[in-house]
């Protein structure tokens, strides 16, 4: 009998207990809100020729006049989400759209850049990459190049290719791969196997950044140039970038101050 009343009084405890941390649950319910992630997105033309794109989502403008070989971020503001369509529209072309399939569950920088899809058309494909938010810079690597040349990618340290105690100047860069790198400054080269490649970029690696290098150009006459590179961001750009930053910090304090006063 004793054990009997000992297992009903534990259940009853149970029980009673459960409602509590439901109503509790219920009381702060209003508290919980869910969790937000940051998805930063970057828009590249590697369309070879004169053809100018401009991104629209929804009606809205995300990009101005994106010329051949140029990326642009598009503003915080504009957020990212699941099922969006990018329309990438050119005066000469129709209209093609991406549609955004999936986004993490952790902050992230996406790059969707529009190129040729064949040597047989003028109609445009898509490549994308997503980079994971690290402390560490990191690199994708992509080939839309249409044509036959054969190529590779090398990334050259600041001593060039001469060798140190760490090993070569250099690391082959194969298409379609990323990787972290560290901060420093680099030059890419794009070679065709002779002694002095000509293509080259400056790449000024640093922390938390997320770089594009790909291959593009055209092989084809009057389709565009030949082989090209593309690095971006560029240390031009992030210069201009951290220059703008810097301004609107001092606007907003200035207006801070101006309101305090």
């Amino acid at each position: 009998m004793l054990a009997v009343l000992s297992f009903t009084f534990s259940a009853l405890l149970t029980s009673v207990a459960g409602t509590q941390f439901n109503a509790e649950v219920k009381q702060h319910g209003s508290f919980l809100k869910p969790v937000e992630y940051q998805h930063r997105l970057r828009l590249c033309n590697a369309y070879p020729g004169a053809e100018v794109f401009r991104v629209e989502k929804g009606g809205q403008n995300l990009t101005s006049r994106l010329a051949y070989k140029e990326c642009q971020q598009v503003a915080s503001k504009q957020s990212l989400r699941v099922g969006d369509r990018l329309n990438f529209v050119a005066d000469q072309l129709p209209m093609s759209s991406f549609t955004v399939d999936a986004l993490p569950q952790y902050d992230a920088m996406l790059y969707i850049v529009v190129q040729r899809q064949d040597a047989k058309s003028d109609a445009v494909a898509f490549q994308s990459h997503l980079f994971a938010s690290s402390r560490n810079a990191q690199v994708a690597v992509m080939d839309t190049y249409v044509g036959k040349a054969k190529a590779a990618l090398l990334l050259v340290n600041a001593s060039g290719y001469e060798s140190s105690k760490e090993g070569p100047g250099y690391t082959v860069m194969p298409f379609g791969t990323a990787f972290g790198v560290a901060d420093g400054n680099y030059q890419v080269i794009l070679s065709d196997g002779s002694a002095e490649s000509k293509i080259h970029s400056p790449m000024q690696a640093k922390e938390g950044e997320s770089y594009l290098v790909l291959r593009t150009g055209a092989g084809l006459a009057g389709k565009g140039s030949e082989m090209d590179l593309m690095v971006f961001p560029s240390p031009s750009w992030a210069e201009r970038s951290a220059a703008k930053a810097w301004s609107l910090t001092i606007a907003f304090l200035a207006a801070l101050f101006i309101s305090m006063m």
